[in-house]
């Protein structure tokens, strides 16, 4: 519904540029600023449904205005090649450049947007009004500069040429605004709306300024002795909307990668919470807790103490192991290891000759990093799913190589077992995407289950 509606509004736009236009040619009116308020009101609608910034809306309105005025003149131009009448001739061009206006748009807003998520203009919407204000106003001047006898088409293209031939005032202003736009995202939150709009403008002022006598002088190459006071005026004319068309472009990579570094930031955070409660989970688990007080109570009914101390002690060990890192989103492979041995030490103890655990961990890999508990939960896994009997041993082997530690069992399926949810090895798999990129590898062949989990470089003990 949401696309229907912003193309829609595409689509009225376009014809609505086109009346206006035929309207202002008929009447031998200008239509330049009828159609840069359409354009603007245009921008403002799409951004507004697609939930951008104000920042981003404003930087998008100046880009639209930018570029409906070259692609306007290029599109009427190889119009005229094919059709003898200015009408038709500005008709189509009108439509064409607004319907390119507004897709060009929302494609931006696909790239660029927040992660999903909108973004509420009300507390900042009068800020919004003044830019669109600035930028009308900007547009107004430009035409009337455009429009003077100063201007001609010879006198542009050659300014023009004067400021790109001047490789090093391009990239100073390019490399001023990228410290520019970084500086103001460090500090937004402590500057005011207005103190930011007041350092915009003369950011904006200064730099176009220096950027003029630069190009002009033909600076820092050899000094341009013949630049007049006109040609400078020119020239910082052009300058200006240079910077603001860089600037505003600018804006908008940073803004995606912000934007995009944020959304990874608080999916990481997501998927950790949702590892860490799951973590919280097994920690409480009653079927766990109550075996253990079982198996504690016949040691302690059978008169066998020193057992029974023994594995209150190991129990104990278990329990401080996850307290001292349910916050830890890494650590050692040697300290995991220990405490899987614990872990099966306590299942040894219940299924006595049913079930073994072999360790082959080569001696380099112990101060590789693994998440938390993840040896531990995989050796649950396969309790979990298989039988555990003297008749039917459960064989667990964990072994390291080619930067990975593998866990794998013989398989034999409890026959009452109900379907595995999966939800354990999918957060296992997600931690691991977040902290290094890489996936797990879960094989089943050959009547064997393996699990392998990377290794996490640069771990001290």
């Amino acid at each position: 519904m949401k696309s229907f509606r912003t193309s829609s509004i595409i689509h009225i736009f376009a014809v609505i540029h086109m009346i206006a236009t035929l309207s202002c040619r008929m009447a031998g009116i200008d239509d330049s600023l009828l159609l840069t308020l359409l354009t603007m009101s245009m921008v403002l609608l799409v951004c507004f449904r697609r939930g951008v910034s104000v920042e981003f809306t404003a930087a998008c309105i100046v880009m639209a205005n930018i570029a409906g005025y070259l692609i306007g003149i290029g599109g009427a131009r190889l119009m005229s090649l094919v059709s003898d009448s200015r009408l038709t001739v500005h008709a189509v061009s009108t439509i064409v450049t607004t319907e390119m206006l507004g897709w060009g748009i929302v494609a931006l807003t696909k790239i660029f947007r927040a992660g999903g998520r909108r973004v509420s203009w009300i507390p900042r919407i009068r800020w919004l009004l003044l830019a669109i204000a600035v930028i009308f106003i900007i547009r107004l001047a430009y035409t009337e500069i455009f429009t003077s006898r100063y201007f001609t088409a010879e006198s542009s293209y050659r300014i023009i040429r004067m400021l790109l031939s001047n490789s090093f005032a391009i990239l100073l202003m390019i490399c001023l605004n990228i410290i520019y736009i970084r500086f103001i995202r460090k500090h937004r939150t402590m500057m005011s709306e207005l103190r930011k709009t007041i350092m915009f403008t003369v950011f904006v002022l200064v730099l176009s300024s220096l950027t003029a006598l630069l190009a002009g002088y033909n600076l820092p190459f050899r000094i341009n002795t013949t630049l007049t006071g006109n040609e400078f005026f020119l020239l910082l004319t052009i300058s200006i909307l240079a910077e603001l068309c860089v600037y505003s472009s600018i804006y908008m990579i940073d803004y995606t990668v912000a934007a995009r570094t944020s959304m990874e930031e608080e999916r990481e955070k997501a998927h950790l919470a949702q590892f860490q409660y799951m973590k919280l989970k097994q920690q409480v688990n009653p079927h766990f807790l109550f075996n253990s007080l079982n198996i504690l109570d016949c040691l302690v009914c059978g008169n066998r103490t020193a057992q029974a101390s023994e594995y209150i002690h190991k129990l104990a060990g278990l329990y401080r192991y996850l307290l001292q890192n349910e916050a830890e989103t890494v650590v050692p492979l040697e300290r995991e290891m220990n405490f899987a041995r614990m872990y099966a030490d306590l299942l040894e103890v219940r299924f006595q000759d049913g079930f073994r655990l072999e360790f082959d961990i080569r001696p380099e890999d112990m101060s590789e990093g693994v998440v938390p508990c993840s040896l531990q939960m995989l050796i649950e896994n396969a309790i979990k799913h298989n039988v555990v009997s003297r008749d039917n041993v459960l064989l667990i082997r964990v072994a390291s190589s080619d930067g990975r530690v593998c866990v794998s069992n013989n398989i034999n399926p409890k026959i009452s077992d109900t379907p595995s949810t999966g939800i354990g090895l999918s957060n296992l798999r997600q931690q691991y995407l977040d902290l290094t990129g890489k996936k797990i590898n879960v094989m089943q062949q050959d009547g064997m289950f393996k699990v392998c989990i990377p290794l996490i470089a640069g771990m001290k003990q």
